[in-house]
């Protein structure tokens, strides 16, 4: 399948990568309850507490038996008691209490415990031949194969023993490995300690002019993801003191003065290890008072420029910044293993204590991009210390599109409306294989424009040289 806006995909990917380069990774490590341990990523190996299965299992569906020797004659196998030995389970009885010390057979299904009552395990086709054979029709002559001691069973142990390996240092723990984990008996998990995020709005307390959408929007969407945070609001710095001017000042108290400020961000830095902060959107008016300027707590790593607007220096950036050390940088050789745990390469390792903040200094547009494109993939970098991509998904277009873009972009932003259900003329509801697009034409876009909400679910980011789309072309979008 070719997907037309791949190589967006893969450019986005790149800017992950080169974000990793500066993303620190830290070795601060807590013991938690594997109860809590869903998404957290695992310090160092883990080891099996105990064997599993810890008793012995049936392997197929039908008679289990408890023999002392191979079953080779009809004499023998008339010997085995066939009453009931284990109680009825539909009447609350315990159907593990063994009644006899005798050879005995008893129906049973597949995967259940048969622990140390049974050793044997037969299907219902090796059985009806030995059964009309003694008591039934012996002049059938049916065949007989033989009944092996130990058959049909899965021995206890067979998966794992004790003090095997279940999961490998920086594995994430899901659903899945969690289960693996209270399967293998362990309770307790040395994990990377979890990232404190908070979200910050820097910007003037005025209805006038900040709304604070843009900040509301970001805690959603971190609410929607799942993610704990702490909300923080700062007031920009003043330029200028009141006793340098000679006039006199009313201060109305949309800003601080430069120590408060300057405080304010150092707490923050020393106090989380991941933000994301929006506020005073970068236009003529207001870049001077951009976050973090004239402070040196944090320094800028990474940005992007905007998508659709012919400001080349404003509006759609996303910037990362990496904070100051918080504690010693610590130097270690790892060694890496491959996955049969063979020794592969030893590498020298930095670990870092600082900070980290994705910064979005835009209107609404801006930041519902960017938090999708940029900030849920290096927050998952910043847990899971791998390059993150946003979740793609993949649509079809039901129709022609072009656009033109300015020459010095190589990005757009289009957006759309995606569903994989229909209704015929009856409205009985159909659902596609692959959801279907519609992108809708904006006019006269403004980067606080969302009045074609109430249409759009989705936004589909395209390079310059996908302008020409048709009717039946892939595209990568995100959800929104």
């Amino acid at each position: 399948m070719k997907i037309k806006n791949s190589n967006y995909m893969r450019s986005n990917l790149d800017q992950q990568t080169r974000i990793k380069n500066f993303m620190p990774k830290t070795k601060f490590a807590e013991i938690i309850k594997v109860q809590d341990s869903l998404g957290r990523k695992v310090s160092e190996d883990i080891y099996a507490e105990q064997e599993y299965p810890l008793v012995t299992l049936s392997a197929i569906d039908g008679e289990m038996l408890n023999i002392q020797e191979d079953i080779k004659t009809v004499e023998q196998y008339k010997k085995i008691i066939r009453d009931k030995v284990l109680g009825v389970l539909q009447l609350g009885e315990n159907p593990f209490e063994v009644k006899t010390d005798q050879d005995f057979v008893v129906p049973i299904a597949a995967y259940m415990k048969i622990g140390n009552i049974a050793n044997t395990v037969i299907t219902i086709e090796q059985k009806l031949p030995w059964f009309n054979a003694a008591f039934l029709k012996p002049e059938r002559g049916d065949v007989l194969v033989e009944i092996k001691k130990g058959q049909g069973v899965i021995e206890s142990g067979s998966d794992f023993r004790q003090d095997d390996i279940v999961l490998a240092k920086d594995e994430i723990i899901t659903s899945t490995k969690k289960a693996l984990l209270k399967q293998a008996g362990v309770n307790e998990v040395i994990v990377y300690k979890d990232i404190r995020i908070a979200v910050l709005c820097v910007d003037y307390d005025s209805a006038e002019l900040n709304s604070q959408l843009e900040f509301e929007y970001i805690q959603d969407c971190m609410k929607s993801w799942g993610y704990s945070f702490d909300v923080l609001r700062i007031k920009p710095h003043k330029d200028i003191p009141v006793n340098a001017l000679d006039i006199e000042i009313n201060d109305a108290g949309f800003s601080t003065d430069f120590k408060t400020y300057s405080e304010n961000i150092q707490k923050m830095a020393h106090e989380y290890d991941y933000i994301v902060a929006c506020g005073l959107v970068e236009n003529r008016f207001f870049h001077q008072k951009g976050l973090l300027r004239g402070t040196n707590e944090f320094r800028s790593c990474f940005e992007t420029g905007q998508y659709n607007q012919k400001l080349r220096f404003f509006s759609r950036r996303f910037k990362f910044f990496l904070g100051n050390s918080r504690s010693p940088d610590i130097r270690e050789n790892v060694r890496y293993y491959n996955k049969q745990r063979l020794p592969t390469l030893t590498k020298m390792e930095l670990y870092e204590d600082k900070a980290v903040m994705s910064y979005i200094p835009g209107h609404i547009l801006d930041v519902i991009v960017n938090m999708h494109l940029l900030v849920k993939p290096t927050i998952l970098q910043k847990m899971n210390r791998v390059p993150c991509s946003p979740d793609w998904k993949i649509g079809k277009l039901l129709h022609d599109f072009s656009f033109e873009i300015d020459d010095d972009y190589r990005n757009k932003i289009l957006w759309g409306y995606v569903t994989r259900i229909k209704y015929d003329e009856v409205r009985r509801i159909s659902t596609e294989e692959i959801p279907e697009l519609k992108i809708i034409t904006v006019e006269n876009e403004r980067p606080d424009m969302l009045s074609f909400m109430k249409e759009c679910n989705c936004f589909i980011p395209v390079m310059g040289e996908d302008n020409q789309l048709k009717v039946g072309d892939y595209l990568y979008y995100l959800e929104i």
